[in-house]
């Protein structure tokens, strides 16, 4: 039987990996433009630079073995993934929720405005009562879709109680 591995959302917000990405290629530059290059400075790029990729790819993700009954909620960092796993005995639902996020800007003549973005959150609720993030997406329907193919995966331990 297959595992329900589900890739969630980034774990830093957008400007930290836009950050990210200004460390490695200015760290690169650095090296590149130096008038001489030493083992130390070598050594302080590379840190620089898998600071700058961890910050681009860590991302939440959760497990689901429905062989094991068991569910790891973990934080994906390059390539190590950080969680314990925990027990439950089944999957009692899958929901879906419309969240807004909402956000204040202001231009440059100090104009404020809002804005608004709308976004469709999957969870599984266990046994136990425990609410699980499972995925997100903009359009609900692509999330139905996917939440279909998760159901499929871990219909062994899906008993609705509807």
């Amino acid at each position: 039987m297959q595992i329900l591995d589900v890739k969630q959302e980034s774990y830093f917000p957008q400007n930290f990996k836009i950050f990210g990405v200004i460390l490695i290629f200015g760290s690169i530059a650095s090296l590149v433009n130096a008038p001489s290059i030493s083992a130390l400075r070598v050594v302080i790029t590379l840190l620089v630079i898998l600071l700058g990729a961890s910050m681009i790819f860590a991302r939440y993700a959760l497990r689901v073995d429905p062989n094991n009954k068991t569910y790891t909620v973990y934080t994906l960092l390059l390539g190590l993934e950080f969680g314990k796993p925990a027990s439950f005995n089944f999957i009692d639902k899958f929901y879906i929720n419309q969240v807004t996020e909402q956000a204040q800007a202001t231009t440059r003549t100090g104009a404020k405005f809002d804005l608004k973005n709308k976004l469709f959150k999957a969870y599984i609720r266990l046994d136990n009562g425990e609410k699980l993030h499972l995925d997100t997406d903009k359009s609900e329907e692509k999330l139905k879709n996917r939440l279909d193919q998760y159901k499929s995966i871990v219909s062994s331990v899906y008993k609705p109680s509807e």
